[in-house]
């Protein structure tokens, strides 16, 4: 067995083990544990709160969202924070190994499919349940800020997702949206536009839940950059009307959880969640 193979052999049976003792099933019953202690209905590889009072109105709502964990019927595989390769997996580092073949394992940031998708570049994932093979979980890699901004942006997805906002954008969107604007103009194609339209709504959430202004040109200059990743017929009317559209996606995204927070209270589908998983 080449060197290659050897370590990515040890570092898959370690990320496996840990996902023997902590994801998957285990998740579900240590869910319900905390929840009967008080703590919530919570997944205990993610953290303990996303949203903070300080930043949204809606934090307690986004949090029950975000943080419960997936079906027990799931494969569990990994979620909340992936290690990386040699640093935190104890594993030799790979510049001093002296296999030619071995060093060209620097990228080597996750044990790969369908473990984990993620890698040098790729630092956080949400699979929304429609994945058939990697349902309703979240993973990240990394420290620092970077991560606690990687941390916001993948569970606003989760919440985008699971509260059903995404699947009802496109007949929200020319109520809070002004006619000029390119977002006003296009509803019929929010599905379409579905893949943007989650990345601007991620993007701006997880900003506002870092005490950022949707004003400031930090935050303008990240949107410009995340909207050059797609095709554009007029880009710059769509880059200029989505710094525009963007507080009010916000705005609403925090609205329509109030509304669901009214009609079906997310502390009462979580115990409907809970008593699927005893039968």
């Amino acid at each position: 067995m080449s060197s290659e193979d050897e370590l990515r052999k040890v570092y898959t049976e370690r990320i496996l083990d840990l996902d023997e003792e902590a994801h998957g099933k285990l998740a579900a019953d240590e869910a319900m544990l905390s929840m009967m202690m008080g703590e919530g209905y919570r997944d205990p590889n993610y953290p303990k709160q996303i949203a903070d009072p300080e930043f949204s109105d809606v934090a307690e709502i986004f949090n029950q969202w975000a943080l419960s964990p997936p079906p027990k019927k799931y494969p569990g595989k990994t979620s909340g924070r992936v290690l990386s390769s040699y640093n935190e997996m104890d594993l030799p580092p790979f510049n001093v190994l002296p296999n030619k073949e071995a060093r060209g394992l620097r990228q080597l940031n996750s044990p790969g499919k369908p473990v984990s998708g993620l890698s040098s570049r790729v630092r956080g994932l949400y699979y929304p349940t429609t994945w058939k093979s990697t349902p309703d979980r979240v993973e990240y890699r990394g420290s620092g800020e970077d991560l606690a901004n990687y941390i916001k942006h993948e569970f606003t997805h989760r919440v985008d997702f699971r509260s059903g906002y995404r699947q009802q954008l496109g007949k929200r969107l020319r109520d809070f949206v002004p006619k000029n604007n390119y977002w006003h103009m296009y509803p019929l194609y929010a599905d379409f536009n579905a893949k943007p339209l989650g990345e601007i709504l991620a993007h701006s959430y997880a900003h506002k839940l870092s005490g950022g202004s949707l004003e400031d040109e930090e935050f303008k200059k990240v949107i410009k950059d995340r909207l050059e990743n797609f095709t554009w017929k007029d880009p710059d009317k769509v880059i200029q009307d989505t710094v525009t559209f963007a507080p009010l996606l916000v705005a609403d995204f925090e609205q329509y959880l109030r509304e669901q927070e009214e009609e079906n209270p997310t502390q009462l589908s979580r115990l409907v969640e809970i008593e699927n998983e005893l039968d």
